[in-house]
């Protein structure tokens, strides 16, 4: 025997009534006409002091100026979820929160209001900062000793050079060919410094996505003559296979690009001249997008799989020496944008890395 819709009503309003998160939907004047049990508990305020009153009256806080989403989700559909900000509640106290807001159609389509769904996160906030803290420490060791190691290295090449040039000046022996030479080696280590304090900036910066759609398809296809003079040198045969009809991502399009260049750029370095490399988007299901990077290069030894996240470490070897940031920014971003990523890998038969995106 189904629901009908009266016992549909009871489920929604049992639903609303027990929810740990806090609910208020407000009209296209920005007037409230609903709120939660939850969302009196988070804020101090009673229903009947909240129905009728512009939602920026209750939620006195910056968020209203600097991040309010009912432009964004009224004008443009597009659904926001921010998952740490703070607003004060009644009686003036600061709540830590995460948040989701959507717009609510009828069932022509026309606009009705805002719907908008919110944790009180604070406890969480205060146990995740101590936990940081603590991780912060542990991982300042380990950053120290990564940075000291790969700076030392291309320092020392660079003083060896510069000796060897100042040599041949207190000798007179001015040789064009082999300063152009080792000038070369010197720019060479100077740009392998420059590289490794960009990606500890970018590895230290914690910052929110700034979420909006995005097409994987698109973003791929941008990214990719960025790469265009590393694919020609090594004369990368470089296949794409792309689904019809996928999905857009809720996404940083500038993160999300950060992740295709650190992973296509890993893939070229892998493989050998004349390698391949095969890009594939596609569906999973109705609610994610799932891209795969494969390459037939090196590969990576078993025993090094459960290391390739981890700080500083790299696989590279040689001329292709890496700094060991690539994918610990590239895990970050995947994770702040609630998708996942896997590696699978086998020694001189090749590597792919998939990275699974939820959908709008």
């Amino acid at each position: 025997m189904g629901l009908d819709a009266i016992g549909m009503k009871s489920l929604f309003d049992g639903l609303l009534k027990n929810m740990n998160g806090g609910v208020f939907v407000i009209d296209q004047d920005m007037t409230i006409h609903f709120f939660s049990k939850a969302a009196e508990w988070i804020t101090g305020y009673s229903h009947e002091e909240a129905l009728g009153k512009p939602c920026y009256e209750i939620f006195k806080s910056d968020i209203c100026a600097d991040a309010c989403p009912f432009k964004t989700v009224m004008k443009k559909g597009v659904p926001i979820k921010r998952m740490s900000m703070v607003i004060l509640g009644k009686y003036g106290s600061q709540i830590a929160i995460s948040r989701t807001a959507f717009r609510l159609k009828d069932a022509d389509g026309n606009t009705l209001g805002m719907a908008a769904v919110f944790r009180d996160t604070t406890e969480l906030q205060n146990l995740r900062q101590q936990l940081l803290q603590s991780e912060k420490m542990a991982l300042m060791g380990q950053l120290a000793a990564g940075v000291a190691h790969e700076i030392n290295n291309p320092i020392n090449g660079i003083i060896t050079y510069i000796r060897l040039l100042l040599r041949k000046l207190d000798e007179n022996k001015v040789d064009p060919e082999t300063w152009k030479k080792n000038l070369g080696l010197v720019e060479r280590e100077t740009k392998r410094i420059g590289r490794l304090v960009k990606n500890l900036l970018n590895f230290s910066r914690k910052t929110e996505p700034e979420l909006r759609s995005v097409s994987m398809k698109n973003l791929i296809e941008d990214t990719l003559p960025l790469l265009k003079e590393q694919l020609l040198l090594k004369d990368i045969n470089l296949i794409k296979k792309y689904d019809d009809n996928i999905a857009e991502v809720l996404g940083d399009p500038n993160q999300l690009q950060q992740v295709i260049l650190n992973l296509v750029l890993n893939a070229v370095q892998a493989v050998e001249k004349q390698g391949k490399i095969k890009i594939t988007l596609g569906a999973e299901g109705s609610g994610f997008v799932h891209f795969n990077i494969w390459d037939d290069g090196i590969g990576i030894p078993q025993e090094d799989m459960e290391k390739l996240f981890d700080p500083f470490y790299t696989t590279k070897t040689g001329q292709q020496t890496g700094i060991g940031l690539g994918l610990s920014i590239v895990q970050r971003i995947i994770k702040a944008h609630h998708g996942r990523i896997t590696i699978q890998s086998e020694v001189n038969k090749g590597t792919t890395v998939s990275v699974r995106l939820p959908t709008l």
